[in-house]
């Protein structure tokens, strides 16, 4: 490998590489669950771990195109190197400078290094991040006798270091930005990340045929996210820039071309209008028509500047004309950050009744207002509760999943 020409080197694989590859999923904290259930549906996995945020998956390397086909996922990190009792910047130092990174950068090539520090330390993940570059252009110094150019805004290779309490992990990133990245061209002051809609319409039990309801759909990303799994758009062919093609070309020579293949042998799948999103605010369903115009699924999404609960029963009882039963409403309402307790207390409680006297089956929400929420729910009778914890960008929340017993 040391003879690499350079204008070959995109498209030569890394013989070092085994057959088996043990890859880095990240997920918004709590959806580790849902994420590896996605997984499992979507390749043959041969191990796994679970810690808060992440999920560690071995599969054949030649099945790694269909990991980007997850929309819970937001990074994904080839493993290269796990070392524990790890406290200090001088053994992140000297664990990165053993590692041989000469078969990995080619000699011509830039790097970058991004680095997060999960509990207590005495130093933070920009030290690691200056520490961890260091030992990555020592160790090539030593192996090549060439020092490496650092890139920080477009590099060739990023260098993935993690320190958790006191495990370090090494990897290379397969993304360069978050896959939970859509391309909204409208963005809601309080939007949802893609990626958490995803795992709330997996939590919710939807499947495409079943329409859906979002009564507080600000910039419309339930809905969209719903009417893009439902029409086959697969996320690289959203987020192919996103996507490090340079690393997966030299992982294994057919995933590059697999990752095309889902974009340009997408089926035409016939679709109703199924995928309603209601706003009160004009200018937010405004947002959300251009968001899924953006994104080729304004034919099968109805977006409704209305008050909710005029609506939802309106909806109902001419579910017919949309040629399937609307009995599932998700979505993602205000936590109450600027509005009273009892406001918000009646807001949930009226919009919970009025799903409920409408007979929908099913209501899934995420929120932060958590005793809010408790106190709604045991106002509201013949109900079935379920829940699961997550971290919403800072705050702790649950997503609730409610079915009405009509």
């Amino acid at each position: 490998m040391d003879d690499v020409n350079p204008d070959r080197s995109r498209v030569m694989r890394w013989r070092w590489l085994s057959d088996k590859v043990t890859l880095l999923l990240t997920c918004d904290t709590g959806l580790e669950t849902l994420l590896l259930d996605e997984i499992s549906s979507l390749v043959d996995i041969d191990n796994y771990y679970m810690f808060p945020g992440r999920v560690f998956i071995t599969i054949s390397n030649d099945r790694i195109a269909n990991v980007f086909r997850s929309r819970i996922v937001n990074n994904i990190y080839l493993l290269l190197f796990i070392s524990n009792n790890i406290d200090s910047l001088d053994k992140i130092y000297n664990v990165i400078r053993s590692i041989d990174f000469s078969h990995t950068i080619y000699p011509h090539e830039s790097f970058a290094i991004r680095s997060e520090r999960i509990g207590q330390h005495t130093f933070t993940s920009i030290d690691i991040a200056r520490v961890a570059g260091q030992a990555v252009i020592d160790s090539y110094m030593a192996s090549r006798g060439v020092r490496l150019k650092v890139n920080l805004d477009n590099p060739d290779i990023e260098i993935y270091t993690e320190l958790n309490n006191d495990r370090l992990l090494v990897g290379l990133a397969l993304t360069r930005r978050s896959l939970h990245i859509r391309n909204r061209l409208f963005y809601h002051p309080a939007s949802l990340k893609s990626s958490i809609a995803a795992a709330m319409l997996r939590y919710a039990e939807w499947r495409p045929e079943i329409g859906i309801v979002d009564p507080m759909c600000g910039s419309g990303t339930i809905p969209i996210e719903a009417a893009l799994i439902a029409k086959g758009v697969e996320v690289p062919c959203i987020n192919i820039n996103a996507i490090n093609i340079k690393v997966l070309e030299r992982i294994h020579a057919e995933v590059v071309e697999h990752i095309k293949r889902l974009c340009r042998d997408r089926p035409n799948i016939d679709v109703d209008r199924r995928y309603i999103g209601i706003d009160i605010n004009p200018k937010f369903v405004e947002g959300a028509i251009i968001n899924a115009k953006n994104m080729g699924v304004d034919d099968i999404t109805l977006f409704i500047s209305r008050n909710a609960l005029e609506v939802i029963p309106i909806i109902k009882s001419i579910e017919h004309e949309f040629g399937v039963q609307i009995d599932l409403a998700i979505f993602n309402p205000p936590y109450g950050h600027r509005m009273k307790p009892g406001k918000l207390f009646d807001l949930y409680l009226k919009l919970l009744q009025i799903l409920k006297d409408s007979n929908f089956r099913r209501a899934v929400f995420i929120t932060s207002a958590i005793r809010v929420t408790q106190r709604v729910i045991d106002s509201i009778s013949d109900i079935v509760v379920n829940k699961i914890k997550i971290i919403h960008g800072t705050l702790p929340s649950y997503i609730y999943r409610i079915d009405f017993i009509n």
